[in-house]
């Protein structure tokens, strides 16, 4: 099932999302974001994602030297109207691959601002990744 995610998680940029890169404290973060009915039900389920025409989904995957790292992640993303909601993680590991995925929720069409806490370790600094996408709910 997770499998499953993760390949249609990687899937996706070679569409018409594509995938983020941002190279900060030595890390590189990949993050992309996507509304959350491109992924199949079972999927979302089996993920603890839900599923509806005003939620997305952010992915992440922080990479030291070409290799994943299991990082701690905290975030949020901000509309338009100064609206801050948290940003709950939830980790995948398939393999050797770590990815972080969570759910966001917007009423209405706009540009959203992402920004994401991350510690590769104890004794690392904090990173902060920052990124905006324009989200269109289903119609």
């Amino acid at each position: 099932m997770l499998r499953a995610l993760i390949l249609s998680l990687l899937l996706l940029p070679l569409g018409a999302l594509a995938q983020q890169e941002t190279r900060i404290g030595g890390l590189t973060v990949y993050h992309n974001t996507f509304n959350s009915s491109y992924l199949q039900p079972e999927i979302a389920a089996g993920a603890g994602l839900v599923r509806g025409p005003r939620h997305g989904v952010v992915t992440l995957a922080v990479h030291r030297d070409g290799k994943p790292v299991d990082a701690l992640l905290q975030g949020q993303v901000t509309n338009l109207l100064s609206q801050t909601t948290p940003l709950q993680f939830i980790r995948i590991e398939e393999g050797e691959a770590v990815y972080f995925v969570a759910n966001y929720t917007a009423a209405q069409r706009g540009l959203l601002r992402f920004e994401v806490k991350i510690r590769a370790d104890a004794n690392a600094p904090e990173q902060v990744v920052r990124f905006q996408q324009e989200f269109h709910p289903d119609e």
